[in-house]
C-alpha cells in the first residue's frame, strides 16, 4: 500500500515541482542538501494574494520603561576584571517562527556594510534567540516602503535589555544602535551603543581568550565575536565624529588583542583557517603591505583608530608637531594599502564596502584634523539645521592655506566614493553623514571667492545630494540632511552668477 501523499509540499520542493515527505522539522530533501527548510499554507482557491511581507501587530507601549543609561560615558578597558562574566543561553526560536523574507533582506543590504552576524546559513542553523530575529527583521524594514516600516525601537530595546547576558544581547544593541542613528535619533543610537559596550566587557568579549575558547567547537562564532567587538569600537568612533553631540564611549589606553576580523569570502565559505592577525601586526607603518596580507574589515578598524586620534588631536588644540603625526598616518595608510584595496572593489566587480567605508574614515579623519587649521571656519555656511556635523573650533597655524588644501582634497574625495555606483541599498547609514560633512566643507570653498577650489566643484555637491536622496528612501537620516544641505546649497548659489545656478534646476528633488 502506497503511502498517502503529502498536503504540504516545502517551498524548495514546491519550486522545483518534487515529492516533499511533509516533515515539518525539515524534509528529507532539504536535509541532504543542508538547505533552510520552509512550509507556507498553500493559497490555491483563495481570491487575494497577500502583501509581500509580513509586518506584525505592535502592542502598546503602555508598559514600557526605557532602559537605564549607562551613566559612566567611558568604559576603561584596564578596569575590567580578567574573568568573563556568566553566559546565558538565551530562550531560541525554531526555524519555523522565522521571516525568511526579511531575513534575507537584510544579509543583501545590511549586512553587506555591518558584516558581524554569522553568515547566511550558519545563522539559519544557529537556532537564534527570538529577540535578535525581531532586531534584525526591524532593520530589514527600513528597506521597504515606507507604510510597511513599523517602528518598534522601543519595544525591542525593552526585549532585548531582559535578555540574558550574551554575545547576542551584544549584537541586538549594536544593530539598535545603528539603526537608530539611521532613523535620526542619535540619543537612543547613543544609549544602545552604550549597552552593548557594557554587555561585551561584562563578557570579555575585548579579551582573545573569550573568542579563542569559542573557536574550539565553533569558529565561525569565534570569528562573529571578534567581528562583533571591532565593530563595537568602529561604530563608537562614527558616533563621536558624526554625531553633534557626540563623544567616545570606549576608553582604550592600549588595544586590546582581540584578532582583525578575516576576510570576507574566509568568513562566508567558512575557512577559517587564515592566520590571525592582531592589531600590533597590522601597525607595520614602515613597510607596504602585501596583497592578502590583511583584510578590508582590518583596513577598516585601522582607519577607526586614526579617525580617533584625530578626534583628540582636535579637542586638545595641542601643538602643530602633534598634528602633524596623525597627518602622516592618514597620508602614508593610503600608500600603504595594497592595489587591489584601493580600487574599492573586489574580484567580482562589486563595492568592497568595508575598504570603501576604511577609505571613507580617512578622509572624513583628514577633514577633522585640517579643518581647524584652515582658511574656512570663516565661510562656513550657517551649520545649525544640519545633522551630523559639528565643526571643530578654529586653530592657530602657520600654513593654513596648506591645510586648506588638504581638507578640500578630502572633501571632494568623498564625492568622488559616492560615483562608485548608483545603488545606495548597501551603504551604511553613516555614509549619508560624510556626504553631509563633504557637502559643508565644498560650500564654504565655493562661498570664498579669493580662495582657490582646490578640487572643490557645485557639480560634486549635487552628486552628493542625489546620493543623499536616494539614501532617503531607506534611512530618514539620509532624507532630511539631503534637504538642508540643498538649502545650503542654494543660499551659497544665489550669492553666485553664471551656470552654477542651473544645479539646483537640475536638482529638483522632491522632499
Amino acid at each position: 500500500m502506497e503511502a498517502a501523499p503529502t498536503q504540504v509540499a516545502c517551498l524548495h520542493c514546491r519550486e522545483k515541482h518534487l515529492k516533499c515527505d511533509g516533515n515539518a522539522s525539515g524534509c528529507a530533501r532539504c536535509i541532504s542538501l543542508n538547505l533552510y527548510c520552509q512550509f507556507v499554507a498553500s493559497r490555491r482557491g483563495r481570491k487575494t494574494r497577500p502583501g509581500p511581507y509580513h509586518i506584525p501587530q505592535t502592542p502598546g507601549l503602555e508598559n514600557y520603561s526605557t532602559p537605564a543609561v549607562i551613566t559612566t560615558p567611558l568604559f576603561p578597558l584596564d578596569n575590567i576584571l580578567e574573568e568573563s562574566g556568566t553566559v546565558t543561553v538565551p530562550q531560541s526560536v525554531g526555524q519555523q517562527g522565522l521571516n525568511i523574507h526579511l531575513i534575507s533582506s537584510y544579509y543583501s543590504n545590511f549586512h553587506t556594510a555591518h558584516p558581524f552576524l554569522p553568515p547566511f546559513q550558519q545563522f539559519l542553523q544557529s537556532n537564534p534567540p527570538k529577540y535578535i530575529i525581531e532586531v534584525i527583521e526591524f532593520v530589514s524594514s527600513q528597506y521597504l516602503p515606507a507604510h510597511y516600516t513599523v517602528n518598534t525601537t522601543d519595544l525591542l530595546i525593552s526585549s532585548v535589555d531582559k535578555a540574558g547576558l550574551s554575545v547576542e544581547k551584544v549584537q541586538s544593541f549594536l544593530l539598535l544602535s545603528i539603526v537608530s542613528h539611521g532613523r535620526q535619533n542619535p540619543e537612543k543610537a547613543r544609549t544602545c551603543l552604550s549597552c552593548a559596550i557594557k554587555q561585551s566587557l561584562d563578557l570579555g568579549m575585548h579579551q582573545r581568550q573569550f573568542s579563542d575558547n569559542t573557536a574550539m567547537q565553533d569558529p565561525i562564532r569565534a570569528e562573529s565575536i571578534r567581528r562583533t567587538w571591532w565593530e563595537i569600537f568602529v561604530v563608537d568612533t562614527l558616533l563621536a565624529a558624526l554625531q553633534i553631540e557626540g563623544s567616545l564611549q570606549v576608553d582604550i589606553e592600549e588595544y586590546p588583542d582581540v584578532p582583525l576580523p578575516l576576510e570576507k569570502n574566509d568568513y562566508s565559505d567558512s575557512c577559517i583557517g587564515s592566520p590571525l592577525i592582531c592589531l600590533r601586526d597590522l601597525e607595520r607603518q614602515l613597510l607596504p603591505h602585501e596583497e592578502g596580507d590583511f583584510s578590508s574589515l582590518a583596513y577598516r578598524v585601522e582607519a577607526a583608530i586614526t579617525l580617533r586620534k584625530c578626534l583628540l588631536v582636535t579637542e586638545t588644540q595641542i601643538s602643530q608637531q602633534a598634528g602633524d603625526i596623525p597627518d602622516a598616518s592618514v597620508a602614508s595608510w593610503f600608500h600603504r594599502i595594497p592595489k587591489s584595496k584601493r580600487a574599492t572593489m573586489d574580484n567580482t566587480g562589486e563595492i568592497d564596502h568595508p575598504i570603501f567605508q576604511a577609505i571613507m574614515i580617512m578622509h572624513c579623519a583628514s577633514i577633522y584634523l585640517h579643518y581647524p587649521r584652515s582658511y574656512l571656519p570663516s565661510f562656513l555656511p550657517s551649520t545649525n539645521q544640519v545633522i551630523c556635523y559639528q565643526p571643530p573650533g578654529p586653530s592657530v597655524s602657520a600654513n593654513p592655506l596648506i591645510h586648506t588644501a588638504k581638507v578640500v582634497s578630502s572633501a571632494v574625495s568623498v564625492s568622488k566614493l559616492a560615483s562608485l555606483s548608483t545603488l545606495t541599498t548597501s551603504h551604511t547609514p553613516f555614509f549619508a553623514c560624510a556626504m553631509v560633512l563633504s557637502s559643508v566643507i565644498q560650500l564654504a570653498v565655493l562661498s570664498a571667492d579669493w580662495l582657490p577650489s582646490f578640487g572643490a566643484n557645485s557639480q560634486y555637491v549635487g552628486l552628493n545630494i542625489g546620493v543623499l536622496n536616494s539614501m532617503g528612501d531607506t534611512w530618514e537620516i539620509a532624507r532630511v540632511s539631503m534637504r538642508r544641505i540643498r538649502e545650503m546649497t542654494s543660499g551659497v548659489l544665489d550669492t553666485q552668477t553664471g551656470d552654477s545656478r542651473v544645479l539646483l534646476n537640475v536638482l529638483d528633488l522632491q522632499p
